[in-house]
């Protein structure tokens, strides 16, 4: 959130004043010092943190409202590629309590963010600023520090009349610069009307914690432990440079001169490594580039006149980006020459089988493509993208039955994307499956943020001529949390 927003969010709301600033160091935690910032003593907060189940809930509901605001990046390749950095990082950590969950926020500026329960988000830009993965990963690695160490746990004193709803459409609110619109109007008036006691007990001891077993969370997953210092530094000096115009990431972690030498003395510590960048990173950062150019024919020449000059660090990401400009400008003979190139170096890599299956179905290879999607899935059961665009192809094909089989078993994965319920829906009314309709769209709705239309779709369900007893019972509890949900948000505290 840019610090205009911020401040201009907080002189409107003057009340919220010491609210906001809490629920500020909750989402931007990393590099605030309770010294720094000159806080009183407020005591132990032991007694007052958030369980387990309440961050869990908290974050999922954060998630919820950040998506109804339209800011989560939803491409599957881009989704599985920041888990599957995030969870190898996580892997090598103390952690024992959380499922993590990271996500991208559809923004250029640079920034990066952690939730209550394990969820930590990161913007484009952030992605497309780092020079290497191990500066990526170092960013992620704080973060998770701060997540498994349970810094955040201590923020908030929810007391009787504060619930997750309130705060979480709040937090969602902070986190992407709304000056009290929409998306937090609700939570905002709760808020101001009540006295919802909140602690703060971020110290320097906690980020101490969090560089110390970041470096160390680097070290362990073969990343090199330098970064964090080398990315902090180069951010540095791009802020010395443009001054405000500098990167937001240091506006919400500030970085001194003496941090910067203690990273670099940790990681002096550790065994050096200076492992190359996955090729995954850079189709990704070629990925981000893609789907942030909505001109076909400008991004088919940025590609032409990169190929030609040479101006690439890695060629076969760049091919790759040209075999998709290729592909969205209708040229499929030269981007299927280019797409099976580079599937002969790389025959398992998920974004060229991918993107070869999407050439053959507009060229009206639809058995190609079905075929390629299976085999695939064969060798890599349940990856979300290729069953996504899997079950896409199918249903072109009005396939309907075996679209429902695979959706249906993936479904049953933690974390779900919201898109496969929405598809389920389709399916399921071409089935003619009525109630199952309104069930899948309940969810899809819900999952996005937007809990009055789930209701909806739920009473739309129970309206439903001869539902079974069971049916009824799974629709009625379903019906109750939902207005819980929404009573919470609309109730005033006592």
């Amino acid at each position: 959130m840019k610090q205009t927003a911020t401040l201009k969010f907080i002189r409107k709301h003057s009340a919220l004043a010491p609210i906001c600033l809490i629920i500020l160091l909750f989402i931007r935690p990393t590099y605030l010092y309770a010294e720094e910032l000159k806080l009183p003593d407020i005591g132990d907060s032991a007694a007052t943190a958030l369980t387990l189940t309440e961050e869990k809930m908290m974050g999922a509901a954060v998630i919820r409202n950040i998506r109804h605001a339209g800011k989560l990046v939803d491409d599957p390749l881009l989704i599985e590629y920041i888990n599957n950095l995030g969870n190898k990082l996580v892997s090598v950590s103390n952690n024992k309590d959380y499922r993590f969950n990271f996500f991208i926020i559809d923004d250029m500026s640079i920034n990066a963010f952690a939730l209550p329960g394990g969820y930590i988000g990161i913007h484009y830009g952030l992605i497309t600023a780092s020079r290497n993965e191990s500066e990526l990963a170092s960013v992620l690695a704080h973060e998770i520090a701060h997540v498994t160490q349970r810094h955040h746990a201590r923020a908030y004193d929810l007391g009787k009349s504060y619930q997750v709803p309130v705060l979480a459409a709040l937090i969602a609110a902070i986190v992407l610069g709304s000056n009290g619109n929409e998306l937090g109007q609700a939570a905002l008036a709760s808020i101001a009307a009540g006295s919802a006691q909140m602690r703060l007990d971020f110290t320097r001891a906690n980020e101490k914690e969090a560089d110390r077993l970041g470096i160390k969370i680097l070290n362990k997953a073969g990343f090199d432990a330098h970064s964090m210092a080398s990315f902090f530094e180069q951010m540095y000096k791009e802020s010395r440079l443009y001054g405000s115009q500098g990167p937001e990431f240091l506006r919400t972690h500030p970085v001194s001169q003496n941090r910067m030498a203690e990273a670099k003395l940790r990681a002096n510590q550790m065994q050096l490594k200076q492992p190359p960048s996955s090729e995954a990173y850079y189709l990704i950062k070629q990925r981000i580039e893609i789907l942030n150019q909505p001109d076909d024919k400008a991004l088919l020449n940025h590609y032409v006149l990169q190929l030609k000059n040479k101006t690439y660090t890695v060629r076969e990401a760049t091919l790759y980006g040209y075999a998709i400009a290729l592909l969205r400008n209708k040229q499929l003979n030269q981007a299927r020459k280019v797409i099976q190139q580079l599937r002969k170096q790389a025959p398992s890599r998920i974004a060229y089988l991918i993107t070869e299956a999407q050439i053959a179905a507009q060229s009206q290879q639809y058995a190609k493509a079905l075929y390629l999607y299976k085999s695939a899935l064969d060798d890599y059961p349940g990856n979300t993208p290729l069953t996504l665009n899997y079950i896409e192809a199918l249903l072109k094909q009005q396939k309907y039955g075996r679209a429902k089989s695979i959706l249906v078993t993936h479904l049953r994965q933690p974390s779900p994307a919201p898109k496969l319920y929405k598809l389920l829906a389709l399916i399921e009314s071409k089935l003619g499956n009525q109630v199952a309709t309104y069930e899948a769209l309940a969810h899809y709705y819900y999952h996005i943020g937007q809990t009055h239309q789930a209701l909806n779709q739920v009473n739309l369900a129970l309206k439903t001529p001869s539902l079974d007893f069971y049916t009824e019972s799974r629709l009625s509890a379903r019906k109750k949390e939902l207005q819980d949900e929404l009573t919470a948000l609309a109730k005033k505290p006592s």
